[in-house]
C-alpha cells in the first residue's frame, strides 16, 4: 500500500467514521403507561447464542439480562429470542413489567457469542402517567416537528372517507369528511391509493405536542361509520437524554441493520412496526434513521473514491511525462 492509498483509506475513515458529524443517527423512542407492562421486539438480520438486555451505560451492573436461552426473566424484566428460519437472523423481544417513572431512559438489546455481543440497537424509553391506559403497551413515540402516515386498514366502502379525533361522536371530532379520493384540511390529510397494501391512509404534518391522542379514520360518514381503524399518537418533545456509553461490555460491537418496533396486545388495534414498513407517504418520504449513515455515507464514498482515483492517474502521467523529459 503506497502513501496514495494511505490518504484515501484515512479521508475516507473519516468522513463515514462515527464522528464524522455529517450523520446523526438517533434511537427510537417508546412510551409505555405507568402501571402497566411493555414489549418491543428487535429484528436483527444475524444470529447469536447469547442475548443482552442491559440499562444506560451498559457496565456490568448495568446488564439487566444476560442468557445462552431463548427465555429468561429477572425480576420486572424478561426476554425472549426467536430464530428466523429463512434468513437466519433472530427477533429477540425485551419486556418490562409494571412500569414506573424510573423506567425511563436509555436501553439496549443485543446478540452476539460469549459475554460480548456483535450486534445490537439503542432506544430510549419514557412512562406516561396519562396519556396512556396501562393495557397500550409500548408506542412509538413522534418527535415535534415529525411527519406521521398511518394506514386504515379495513376496506368496506370507498364512495366516502373520513380522519376524526377521540370517539368521532361529535361534529367538531371530524377532521376531514370527503367523498374524494384524497383531501387535505391544514396539516391533516388523507388519501387513497389503488393498488397500495391498506388502501387508505391518514396524515398529520409538522406535529405538536397537543396533537398527542386518539384518532379513527375509515369508510362511510364519521358519526356512523361502515368501518373503521382507531389508533394513538403520542408526540414529545426531542430527548434531552445524553447516553455515556461505556466501552464494556460492548467493546466490540457493531449496530445491526434492523428495526425496533412495538409489540401491541390484540385489543388496542395499535398498527405494529411490521405493518409500516410496506406503507407508502403520500405526503413525504421517509428513511429510518439508522440506515442514514449508509444511504448518505455509501454513494458519497464511491464518488470520491473516482475522483481520488482520477486524482492519481492524472499525478502519475504527470511524472512519467517528466521522467521522459529527463
Amino acid at each position: 500500500m503506497n502513501i496514495h492509498h494511505v490518504v484515501i483509506f484515512c479521508f475516507l475513515s473519516a468522513l463515514c467514521g462515527g464522528n464524522s458529524g455529517l450523520v446523526s443517527a438517533n434511537p427510537p423512542v417508546f412510551t409505555g403507561p405507568e402501571g402497566g407492562s411493555g414489549t418491543i421486539t428487535c429484528t436483527f438480520t444475524v444470529s447469536g447464542s447469547w442475548r443482552f438486555f442491559c440499562k444506560e451505560e451498559c457496565k456490568e451492573e448495568d446488564v439487566l439480562i444476560r442468557t445462552d436461552g431463548v427465555r429468561a426473566n429477572s425480576g420486572r424484566y424478561s426476554i425472549n429470542y426467536k430464530k428466523k428460519r429463512s434468513s437466519g437472523g433472530g427477533i429477540l423481544s425485551v419486556t418490562i413489567k409494571h412500569l414506573t417513572q424510573s423506567d425511563s431512559g436509555w436501553y439496549r438489546c443485543g446478540l452476539g457469542e460469549s459475554t460480548v455481543p456483535d450486534t445490537f440497537q439503542d432506544f430510549e424509553v419514557r412512562v406516561s402517567d396519562g396519556l396512556l391506559d396501562k393495557n397500550s403497551g409500548f408506542i412509538r413515540t413522534n418527535i415535534e416537528g415529525d411527519n406521521l402516515t398511518y394506514p386504515c386498514r379495513d376496506s368496506v366502502n370507498r364512495s366516502r372517507t373520513f380522519f376524526c379525533r377521540g370517539d368521532c361522536k361529535k361534529q367538531e371530532d371530524i377532521l376531514i369528511e370527503t367523498d374524494e379520493d384524497s383531501a387535505q384540511r391544514g396539516r391533516y390529510g388523507i388519501k387513497y391509493i389503488e393498488g397500495s397494501v391498506f388502501g387508505l391512509y391518514a396524515t398529520i404534518t409538522q406535529v405538536v405536542k397537543s396533537d398527542s391522542g386518539q384518532y379513527r379514520c375509515g369508510y362511510g360518514r364519521a358519526l356512523s361509520p361502515d368501518s373503521y381503524h382507531t389508533f394513538s399518537v403520542i408526540v414529545d418533545a426531542p430527548s434531552t437524554l445524553k447516553p455515556s456509553r461505556t466501552l464494556r461490555p460492548f467493546s466490540t460491537a457493531v449496530p445491526s441493520t434492523f428495526t425496533p418496533s412495538p409489540v401491541f396486545s390484540e385489543t388496542t388495534n395499535q398498527p405494529t412496526a411490521a405493518d409500516f414498513s410496506h406503507v407508502p407517504h403520500p405526503t413525504s418520504s421517509y428513511v429510518p434513521s439508522y440506515f442514514m449513515p449508509v444511504v448518505v455515507c455509501v454513494p458519497l464514498a464511491g464518488v470520491l473514491l473516482l475522483v481520488a482515483f482520477l486524482l492519481l492517474h492524472y499525478i502519475q502521467k504527470t511524472r512519467k511525462n517528466k521522467q521522459q523529459k529527463h
